[in-house]
C-alpha cells in the first residue's frame, strides 16, 4: 500500500502546489483561464492521441470495461433517486449531491494512472475516458432536465441539452481519441519529429492540469452543506468503488481492464460540474465544496481502495 500511495502523492502535491500558487502568487483569473485552455484544448488532447494511436488494444475488452462502467454508474445514480425521494432533499442541492457521486475528473485519471498503471493502463484510460465523458455529462445533463422546475431554466436547460451534444461532438478529448482510433486500426504512423512533439505535450499535459486542478479549489465550506458534502463524498469515493468491483467481478473483468475500472470509480469529481451547476441554476456553492473535499481526500481513499480491490 505504501507503493500505491508513493505514487499517488505526488499527484495530489503538485493540485495542492496549484492551489497555493493561486491564492498567494498568480492571482489572477485570466491567467488560469488561460491554462485551463491550453490543458483541455492542446495538451490533454495530444497525450490522448499520443496514447491511443500507439496502444495495443484488444475492443472487445474495452467495449465490455465501458458498458460495466456504465452498468455502476447507473445503478448509483438509481440509488441517489431513491435518496433524495426518502429524504425529500432540496431540489438544487441534489443536482450537486448526483453531479459530485457520478462525475469524474479526467484530469486525475490521467496524472494518477500514469505512475500507478503503467503506460499500458494509461492508454486504456484514454479509451474509456471518451466514453464516460458522454455518459457522466447526459446523466447530469437529465438531471438537471428533470429537478429543476422553474419555467425559464428548463427552456434555459433544453437550449443546454443541444449545446451539450454539440459540445460532446466538438469535444477536443474526443476528437483526438477518433483520431488516435483512425491511426491505430488503419497502422498510420506519425513522422518521428512530430512523434517526439507529441511526447513532449504528453509530459507536459499531466503537471499543468494538475496545477490546474488545484488552482480551482475552494477550501471554505458553510456548515450547513457539510452533512450533504461528507455524503457525498462518501458515495463517490467508497459506495461507487465497491459498486464497480462487484459489477466488473460479475463481468469478469479482471488484470489491467479492472485496476482502470476501479480507479475511475475512485476518483474525486471533475471540476467542469461547478460550470454546469452555475450555468443550469443549480447549487455551486454545494457543488464547489464537493469537488475540493472529494478531491482533498481521494488522495487517501485512492491508495486504500486500489491496495484491496485493484
Amino acid at each position: 500500500m505504501n507503493d500505491i500511495f508513493c505514487s499517488i502523492l505526488p499527484i495530489f502535491l503538485i493540485t495542492l502546489l496549484g492551489s497555493i500558487i493561486k491564492n498567494k502568487w498568480l492571482t489572477s483569473e485570466e491567467f488560469w483561464r488561460g491554462i485551463e485552455k491550453l490543458s483541455y484544448f492542446v495538451l490533454f488532447p495530444a497525450m490522448l492521441f499520443n496514447y491511443v494511436s500507439a496502444a495495443d488494444l484488444s475492443v472487445a475488452s474495452i467495449i465490455k470495461l465501458v458498458v460495466a462502467l456504465v452498468i455502476a454508474t447507473l445503478l448509483v445514480s438509481i440509488g441517489l433517486i431513491f435518496y433524495r425521494r426518502k429524504y425529500n432533499i432540496n431540489n438544487q442541492l441534489f443536482t450537486s449531491i448526483f453531479q459530485g457521486s457520478i462525475r469524474y475528473n479526467s484530469y486525475i485519471f490521467f496524472g494518477v494512472s500514469s505512475p500507478l498503471l503503467g503506460s499500458s493502463g494509461l492508454s486504456v484510460v484514454a479509451v474509456i475516458s471518451s466514453y464516460m465523458i458522454i455518459c457522466t455529462n447526459i446523466l447530469s445533463v437529465m438531471i438537471f432536465a428533470y429537478y429543476i422546475p422553474d419555467k425559464s431554466v428548463t427552456t434555459t436547460i433544453r437550449t443546454s441539452i443541444i449545446l451539450m451534444i454539440k459540445l460532446i461532438v466538438s469535444n477536443p478529448l474526443i476528437i483526438a481519441s477518433l483520431l488516435g482510433f483512425i491511426f491505430n486500426y488503419s497502422d498510420l504512423e506519425l513522422h518521428l519529429g512530430l512523434k517526439k512533439t507529441l511526447d513532449s505535450l504528453s509530459n507536459a499535459a499531466l503537471a499543468i492540469g494538475m496545477l490546474n486542478v488545484g488552482a480551482g479549489l475552494n477550501f471554505t465550506i458553510k456548515q450547513e452543506l457539510l452533512q450533504s458534502v461528507v455524503f457525498t463524498s462518501f458515495i463517490k469515493l467508497i459506495i461507487f468503488p465497491l459498486i464497480s468491483f462487484v459489477v466488473l467481478w460479475l463481468m469478469s473483468i479482471d488484470g489491467i481492464d479492472r485496476s482502470v475500472g476501479i480507479l475511475y470509480s475512485s476518483l474525486p469529481c471533475a471540476s467542469t460540474a461547478y460550470v454546469l451547476s452555475r450555468q443550469l441554476g443549480g447549487d455551486p456553492d454545494s457543488m464547489a465544496s464537493i469537488i475540493t473535499f472529494t478531491t482533498f481526500f481521494s488522495v487517501v481513499t485512492i491508495s486504500i481502495i486500489m491496495y484491496i480491490l485493484g
